[in-house]
């Protein structure tokens, strides 16, 4: 009976854990980041890394795809982490065709690749210099779902526990309703 329970634990446990997509595993035993490689890319060129992050820009060309990433720290599950910090950009170039309106600005993406140098490229007017991988696994994510709060409830009603007439609109009233966009959901994230 203990062992039982032990087994059922234990595979209660490894079924929470977050597991890395087939495709991009296994994960490179010498994790380099993009701040580390920038600030020496002669030296690490050749090496195997997982990076990830938020497609700022996308085009075709005759040999393939390449992106433009927003760099992201990755979750325990390989997938960029929602946060406003980054630590630079670096460019993707994948030998297959890439959808540009899957791959589109806002979406998503963790990349196995090797680096291969570095390239010279603007933001806007700022000169900036990328560091290239060619991609041997482009990984695209789903979409995250929106945000699933009592503020943006549509049928909530901020006056039902208030003690007031329901539906009061008096004087000074606001909607609690606020206008949300969200960079990841309306595709307009550079």
């Amino acid at each position: 009976m203990v062992r039982l329970a032990l087994l059922l634990i234990v595979g209660l446990g490894v079924a929470g854990c977050a597991s890395v997509p087939e495709r991009l595993g296994p994960l490179p035993d010498q994790r380099l980041d993009l701040a580390a490689v920038r600030a020496d890319v002669a030296a690490a060129e050749g090496a195997l890394v997982v990076w990830g992050g938020v497609v700022a820009e996308v085009e075709n060309t005759d040999d393939g795809t390449r992106l433009e990433i927003v760099a992201r720290p990755l979750g325990r599950d390989a997938r960029p982490r929602e946060t406003d910090v980054s630590p630079g950009r670096f460019r993707v170039c994948a030998d297959d065709f890439l959808e540009p309106r899957d791959h589109a600005p806002g979406r998503e993406v963790t990349v196995r690749g090797r680096i291969a140098g570095s390239e010279e490229g603007r933001i806007g007017e700022h000169a900036y210099e990328f560091v290239r991988l060619e991609a041997e696994v482009v990984h695209l994510w789903d979409r995250r779902p929106f945000p699933q709060d009592r503020r943006y409830d549509p049928w909530y009603d901020p006056w039902y526990h208030s003690g007031m007439p329901r539906g009061y609109y008096g004087p000074g009233w606001r909607h609690p309703r606020p206008l949300h966009h969200h960079p990841y959901h309306d595709g307009h994230f550079r």
